[in-house]
């Protein structure tokens, strides 16, 4: 039987610690990562991502099978399997598949390419809308994050986007800006505005990764509608650690979401967060 999304584990600062600890933290089929995965030979397929695996799995109808080691893996039977795998490497080979306590959780690519310091064309386009407000690269990320939704299963069938929460004095937001437009191209409500802050929320650009969960904690966030039985796609700028992701996506199941599934524009190349690199 292919692996099957169930109501998902209750996201804890714990929980969130544990599989930053883990190895590897992200994997990319069409690149290399950095932090690299035992190879496959000609004659097996593996990974160590859960959500790989379970894109992997309802994409091919392959499955794959949990090792003693924490890693999902099949031998390839013959050639139509190797070419299964092989085309479905090529059609996600720039979608980074992240490792924390989401069922699923991606970044449509990385923002270099390598350590060179040059820029893949999302990145460009993120750090340009970040950086300028710079409307087509806004409109290249919602065009790109709606494509990506309406082809990935789990995603496509999602009840509501959203975007991780920003104060609401501030004067730009680009998850908040992206989602507002990708909610009109595929119809999904964007459930945004119901994220609360009870107390003022300090800046996280240059916090560690445990100081980055204290911010948060101190800011009081809550959610503030009723999403029982729901599955929500949030989303985000740029993933490093991932702290900001799940501690938005903990509010919402707490609000009664069954699934929280991550996206974000993209993944850093580095796994730690800021100063705790």
């Amino acid at each position: 039987m292919l692996f099957n999304l169930s109501n998902m584990s209750e996201i804890t600062k714990d929980a969130i610690f544990a599989e930053h600890r883990k190895t590897p933290k992200r994997k990319c089929f069409g690149q290399q990562t950095g932090i690299q995965e035992k190879q496959k030979t000609d004659d097996v397929f593996s990974t160590c991502i859960p959500s790989a695996r379970k894109i992997f799995e309802a994409e091919t109808g392959l499955e794959l099978y949990k090792s003693e080691y924490d890693s999902y893996w099949r031998f390839i039977q013959n050639d139509e399997q190797r070419d299964r795998i092989k085309n479905w490497e090529g059609k996600r080979g720039r979608l980074v598949f992240l490792r924390d306590c989401l069922p699923l959780s991606i970044a449509l690519n990385f923002n270099f390419v390598g350590e060179a310091g040059n820029y893949t064309d999302i990145g460009q386009w993120e750090a340009n809308a970040k950086t300028q407000q710079d409307k087509v690269a806004m409109m290249e990320l919602a065009k790109e994050t709606a494509q990506v939704i309406q082809s990935l299963p789990f995603y496509k069938e999602a009840d509501y986007i959203c975007a991780v929460p920003a104060m609401p004095s501030k004067t730009f937001d680009l998850p908040r800006s992206v989602v507002s437009q990708v909610s009109c191209q595929i119809g999904k409500p964007d459930i945004t505005s119901a994220f609360h802050f009870n107390r003022d929320k300090a800046s996280v650009k240059d916090a560690k990764i445990a100081e980055k969960w204290d911010i948060w904690e101190n800011a009081d966030l809550s959610f503030q509608k009723s999403i029982n039985g729901k599955t929500v796609i949030l989303i985000d700028d740029k993933y490093q650690a991932g702290v900001t992701l799940q501690y938005s996506a903990m509010k919402l199941q707490q609000a009664g979401a069954r699934e929280v599934y991550g996206l974000c524009f993209v993944k850093t190349w580095g796994d730690q967060d800021n100063r705790g690199r």
